[in-house]
């Protein structure tokens, strides 16, 4: 009796579509853009005194949003250097 490799090697990998090249670049660019808008909000509540206590809001929006796109563009890297180790 023959026996069915249950996993062929010379299969592509199944991608998310959440990892896709598309979704990667545009959870980027979002990333890139709620960063900036988390800037300005600093800016904005250094200006004004009454927001200085709220400073922390955009400060942890940039910071959450800089984490985020950094490991995307990791991922988008590896991705288009070849390493297959994704």
């Amino acid at each position: 009796m023959i026996q069915i490799d249950k996993s062929p090697f010379f299969r592509k990998p199944f991608v998310p579509w959440y990892a896709s090249d598309a979704a990667c670049v545009i959870k980027a660019l979002t990333m890139l853009g709620i960063g900036l808008f988390a800037v300005d909000g600093v800016k904005i509540a250094r200006q004004v005194a009454a927001y200085n206590a709220y400073i922390w809001i955009p400060a942890l929006l940039f910071t959450l949003s800089a984490v985020v796109l950094i490991l995307n563009l990791i991922q988008i890297i590896k991705r288009f250097s070849g390493d297959s180790t994704l």
